[in-house]
């Protein structure tokens, strides 16, 4: 037991068909790379599953930052990346009895494996109070196409960008250069992706060269086996997201964010989002949906995806699971206890520089922000420059202004 609560497994599941399906090895690794971050969320007595290595170095620098003590918490990490479950990776490592002994199983994303390791350990799937039925799964998966959640937002009566669905590249093809012939750019995305993976625009440019155009752009890639949805490509003045959890008692608030992203996929988030004209009716959006997913026997944490443009704005997915930005609001909490809301930055640079994590790590504390009494906290939320070349950081206060002078600060001490 810890802080009145039960033990739990923490499992990093983003290697899971709820997420993406037809996924690239390149994918794979770059979703397992940083599955270290899970144990931010640790508590003494849980036990985590990652999909990577978790260094000494690393785990000393969460137990010092937090206050951790990482020794009563059981880790579960491969020798090197892993493109399987988490529950693949431990039955490997002979783990699997050490993940039951928890009587709570916490993971980032509910699929068949997850329900059927609760189900047959007989481990409470948080945060469910019962086990879900199957048909939970079936509205999750659902849900986390851009299909499905196109068709379940035009239900409810929330606007969704002009586009349609096409289950084979070559109906793709035709659906796309009739649809380009009105409009002036198109995203096409396989059907059930995650953080922008396999997302393409294709410019309409001139008629005559539109077709051999439109089959060059969606030749390769993933989605070959889910098909694709297209949209208008719609000049965009920001990608707020609102998450929110669905309990037994309804759907609450969680935090608000202002995406970032880098060629149409995911990289941070700037939070709470920004106050604008749509500000209402994005909480009302999520809300509606929240009450469809609650309706539907889901429980957890999910999020509403959307666009804002001159015009108005536009749902674009929604994550039904826990997201990359969870656990950031969640370490945000736990560095900043009291401040409502936290304002925070994250994000994921890359950079060239020779930098070591032990050096960052003695930067951000020349800076003055590491100590638990800085008005701004900055941490790495993980150590991956090795591996794959990028700084992940969290920047977080009371103060929107001295977050963005910390992040500036922090960018500038890792040649990012």
């Amino acid at each position: 037991m810890s802080h009145g609560r039960p033990s739990r497994t923490i499992l990093s599941n983003l290697n899971s068909d709820t997420m993406a399906d037809d996924p690239t090895d390149r994918y794979l690794r770059a979703m397992a790379v940083p599955t270290a971050r899970m144990l931010w969320e640790a508590e003494p007595g849980d036990c985590v599953v990652m999909l990577a290595p978790c260094p000494p170095r690393f785990r000393d620098y969460v137990a010092r930052t937090v206050g951790l003590d990482v020794g009563a918490v059981d880790i579960v990490a491969p020798a090197g990346t892993a493109t399987a479950h988490p529950l693949d990776v431990a039955a490997g490592l002979g783990a699997m009895k050490l993940l039951a002994e928890r009587p709570v199983l916490d993971p980032f994303a509910l699929d068949r494996p997850v329900l059927d390791f609760a189900r047959s350990t007989g481990m409470r799937l948080h945060p469910y109070s019962a086990h879900p039925e199957d048909a939970v799964l079936d509205v999750v998966r659902r849900a986390n196409t851009k299909s499905g959640i196109r068709e379940t937002a035009a239900a409810l009566g929330l606007p969704v960008a002009d586009g349609g669905f096409a289950a084979t590249r070559g109906e793709l093809v035709r659906r796309l250069v009739a649809f380009l012939a009105d409009h002036p750019a198109a995203i096409v995305k396989p059907d059930r992706s995650s953080t922008g993976f396999g997302n393409t625009v294709v410019e309409a440019g001139a008629r005559e060269s539109r077709e051999r155009r439109v089959r060059e752009a969606v030749a390769g890639g993933a989605g070959r086996g889910r098909g694709w949805v297209y949209e208008e490509f719609l000049p965009l003045t920001a990608s707020p997201s609102m998450e929110m959890i669905a309990d037994d008692a309804g759907v609450t608030p969680y935090y608000s964010c202002d995406q970032r992203t880098v060629n149409n996929a995911w990289t941070g988030m700037v939070t709470p989002a920004a106050e604008g004209p749509h500000s209402a009716a994005l909480h009302e959006a999520a809300a509606v949906l929240g009450g469809w997913l609650h309706g539907q026997g889901y429980r957890g944490i999910f999020d509403v995806d959307c666009g804002t443009h001159d015009g108005g704005y536009v749902i674009t997915e929604a994550n039904v699971r826990t997201t990359g930005g969870t656990y950031l609001e969640k370490l945000a909490r736990r560095l900043r206890p009291g401040d409502a809301p936290v304002h925070w930055r994250a994000d994921g640079r890359f950079s060239d520089d020779h930098l070591d994590f032990r050096e960052a790590v003695r930067r951000i504390e020349a800076a003055g922000l590491a100590g638990a009494s800085a008005d701004v906290r900055a941490v790495l939320t993980t150590d991956t420059h090795d591996v794959d070349g990028k700084w992940r950081y969290l920047v977080a206060g009371r103060d929107a202004g001295a977050v963005a002078e910390a992040e500036r600060v922090v960018e500038e001490a890792l040649g990012i």
